[in-house]
């Protein structure tokens, strides 16, 4: 649905972001499909871990691990050591998958962001169980991601993409 001239100046304000945020990288680039589920995985167990082990520190581990993906891909240090362990020394090929670089800045924004505000609930004691609850539902969803390829934050990217760039 097309914003009307009228329209919210908020929602006005956000689409512009989006569209920023969008435009900055139309391009796609490739990437091994194998490292970012190797990423994913070892991010959700890792959240996983900081559940069952009540360890918020590890809940900001994991947020910054995914902060740094989302800085940059060569900041990403579980991706980085695994392409380089996989093609270098075990002389794997990589099974390329093209994706657009916003998608991947979106998820792991998001991602970081999802742990981030878990740790400060966590950290500040405010909304423990919520806390704690959100810490798992986003290391089930990356593990959703990392297993089945099924990743809800890129889902949530085609969408805003779709309803912001008409």
């Amino acid at each position: 649905m097309p914003l009307r001239k009228y329209a919210c100046p908020k929602l006005i304000f956000l689409k512009n972001i989006l569209n920023n945020f969008i435009s900055m990288t139309q391009q796609c680039a490739i990437y091994d499909s194998k490292s970012l589920n190797f990423f994913r995985a070892v991010c959700g167990f890792l959240a996983l871990f900081a559940f069952l082990s009540s360890n918020i520190w590890l809940v900001l581990v994991t947020s910054l691990l995914f902060f740094f993906g989302f800085l940059s891909m060569k900041f990403n240090f579980l991706y980085q050591f695994y392409g380089l362990v996989s093609n270098k020394i075990l002389k794997q090929k990589i099974s390329p998958v093209e994706k657009d670089p916003g998608e991947i800045r979106f998820v792991y924004a998001f991602t970081a962001t999802m742990f981030f505000i878990s740790f400060l609930l966590l950290y500040y004691g405010k909304f423990v169980n919520v806390a704690w609850g959100l810490d798992l539902l986003v290391s089930f969803l990356t593990l959703l991601a990392s297993f089945a390829n099924v990743c809800l934050a890129a889902l949530m990217y085609v969408l805003f993409k779709k309803m912001f760039n008409k």
